[in-house]
């Protein structure tokens, strides 16, 4: 399901420290999945509060070095929406 940026924001801003929130990317901008979540080194000075990671496969996105980080979810929701993401889940 697709959605707007701005209920992507409140999703992302809704998830807690062992959630995350799966979008599948269009073969269009290169297929595989993106994972939103809280980065667990949040509470670090200087350390982003939220992670994007991207990977052909579900799995190997849950395991995948970050491909961006943001404090601001606004950021991540736009890129998600942009990309015509559909929500997994």
């Amino acid at each position: 399901m697709k959605l707007s940026w701005e209920k992507i924001v409140e999703k992302i801003e809704k998830l807690e420290d062992e959630q995350d929130m799966r979008v599948k990317i269009p073969e269009t901008f290169g297929g595989g999945v993106a994972i939103i979540k809280l980065n667990p080194k949040q509470q670090i000075k200087g350390i982003k509060k939220y992670v994007l990671n991207i990977r052909k496969g579900e799995e190997n996105a849950v395991q995948a070095s970050p491909y961006w980080s943001s404090n601001k979810p606004k950021d991540l929701a736009k890129w998600v929406a942009d990309q015509s993401c559909d929500l997994i889940g």
